[in-house]
């Protein structure tokens, strides 16, 4: 039995770009310093494009422009040692690794004319987020440790687009919303 209506097999989008959030698990294992992040957008089409009527695919892809760690203030610590959360259960060790970066896109869509033309529209959308990461990092071993500052630590970068929503809201805005993960592996060049 077929539930779906004809509304569903015309609305389907190619998205590319996303990426297999389970190609990550072990490098976000050895390097815990990650976070995940939602970027919601309107895109409104050019006016030198014509209305949409349907939406075909998307391709996505993220660009950083810029990283770097910064001092922050430090959690309070328990008598063990440990760092206490705040309310919200974050730690702040001391260093947070800055990230600046940017979505872009291309939409490719079917007009909204007689001929029904196939168009498409670029947008760059930036975005800021940051990673809490250790004060130190040890890139040694137990008999001979190597303890580097991660304010003197070049990162490595990553991101990985888990999940994209695209809706058109009217022939000429588009609602988009971006599940994005940033990771971030610590370089040995100091």
């Amino acid at each position: 039995m077929n539930f779906c209506s004809i509304d569903c097999s015309s609305n389907l989008i190619d998205i590319t770009g996303l990426c297999n959030p389970s190609d990550v698990v072990e490098v976000i294992s050895l390097n815990p310093y990650w976070m995940q992040m939602n970027i919601s957008e309107k895109l409104e089409i050019p006016q030198q494009k014509p209305d949409v009527e349907q939406v075909n695919s998307l391709n996505i892809s993220v660009n950083i422009i810029r990283k770097e760690v910064v001092r922050t203030p430090v959690s309070p610590t328990d008598a063990n040692g440990n760092y206490i959360p705040n309310l919200e259960g974050k730690i702040s060790t001391g260093r947070k690794l800055i990230i600046e970066g940017e979505l872009c896109q291309k939409i490719v869509y079917t007009a909204e004319d007689q001929v029904q033309s196939v168009h498409s529209a670029h947008f760059y959308v930036p975005f800021s987020s940051y990673i809490v990461v250790p004060l130190n990092i040890n890139f040694g071993n137990d008999t001979t440790p190597i303890i580097v500052d991660s304010l003197n630590i070049d990162y490595q970068v990553n991101s990985c687009v888990e999940d994209v929503v695209v809706k058109m809201l009217d022939p000429r805005t588009i609602l988009k919303e971006v599940t994005l993960l940033l990771y971030a592996v610590p370089n040995q060049t100091f």
